[in-house]
Formats: structure tokens, sequence, C-alpha cells
């Protein structure tokens, strides 16, 4: 998180423009949105804003790492030597396309997009904010499998992409561009069954694989 400068700051009022900030940017773009609009939305003054955020940029990263920080906050990915591995393994897969499923997480994932394509600075603080701690969240529950001896041991990157390439694919890429309609409740569970079904083929302690 970025430090925040200058005298003590009213966290309620700093709650309330990360909210219209994250509205605005979500729905005009970074280049798209400016402060007088975020103002409006917040109900309060540009100047009330440089106080608690020193510039655009700065909000900007604040209110996209606050974004991802309440997805991933909401996902509990706990094991023990008694957990049923592949019903948690269904139970975090099916988490992970609801919420990378979700409009606010597409238009973030194009929001990316658009900043990376310009070679902004701020890509890599978004990226950062958002698909590493998902990362981290992966690598850890696999960790916690690998220990239990639900799954063989592998490099914890390995494993991740595999998942994450499983569950998204060439359909993701489809909905970002507008071409493939984000998938049902019936089509998401489907994907996740089949995509864990492959994985464990690859890693379950008694693949021959």
């Amino acid at each position: 998180m970025q430090t925040q400068l200058g005298r003590p700051k009213d966290l309620e009022k700093r709650q309330q423009i990360l909210t219209a900030a994250k509205c605005i940017f979500l729905k005009c773009g970074y280049h798209g949105s400016s402060m007088n609009q975020i103002a409006q939305e917040a109900a309060v003054t540009k100047l009330t804003i440089y106080n608690h955020f020193q510039d655009k940029a700065n909000l900007f990263v604040c209110a996209i790492e606050q974004t991802c920080e309440e997805s991933i906050r909401a996902r509990t990915l706990k094991l023990d030597a008694n957990s049923d591995f592949k019903k948690e393994f269904i139970h975090a897969c099916e988490l992970a396309l609801n919420v990378i499923n979700l409009p606010e997480a597409i238009k973030l994932e194009l929001l990316l997009l658009e900043l990376a394509a310009e070679q902004s600075p701020l890509a890599e603080q978004f990226y950062n904010a958002s698909h590493l701690r998902m990362n981290a969240v992966w690598e850890n529950f696999f960790q916690q499998a690998i220990d239990l001896g639900f799954i063989r041991d592998e490099n914890l990157k390995t494993l991740n992409l595999l998942i994450l390439s499983l569950l998204l694919g060439m359909r993701h890429h489809e909905v970002l561009l507008g071409i493939r309609a984000v998938p049902n409740q019936e089509e998401k569970r489907q994907i996740v069954l089949d995509s864990i079904d492959l994985f464990l083929m690859k890693y379950s302690p008694l693949s021959r694989y």
C-alpha cells in the first residue's frame, strides 16, 4: 500500500473516497476518470481527496488494492488431515471462477490490459495487488495439499499455472473480448470438475504419470 502523507485522516472519509474512486475507475478507465468526477461521486472537495491521497495515481493504486484484497479475503482455503481434498479443491476452484467472472473483476482485467498496452508503471502495481496476491493464495493451498500428502510434490508456481490454465484457458480470453458470455453456474461447475480431473491425473499421489 502506498504511504499516506500529511496529518492523520478521517478514516470514514477516506473510505468514502476509495469507494467513489473504484466506481469511477471501473466505469471510465484510468485516463477517462478525473479527480472532479471522483470528488463529485464521493461528495467531497478535490482538496479533501488530495489531503488523503497525494495524486490520482496513488488514489488509483489504493482503490485497486482494496478491491482486490476484499475479494481475496473472502476465500478461506484451509486443509487438515481429515479434509476431503477433492471436495475442498472443487470449492477453491468454484470460488476462483466466481470471483474472476464478477463484472467488477472483468472490468479490472480490461483496465489492467489498457495500462499494460501503454507500458504504464501502474500496470505492475496493479498486477502485484491482484494477480500476485491471488497466486499466493493458490500456492499456500497447494503447499498445504503437498504437506498433507493429497498431491505429489511439485514446484508451486507450476501447480498454480496449471490449474489457472485449465480453469480459464481460451474461454476467459473470449469473455474479455466480449465474444463469449460469462459461464453460468452449471457451466462453471463442469469446467471445475473437468479441470480437477485433469490436474489429478498428473498430481494425485496414486498417479503413474
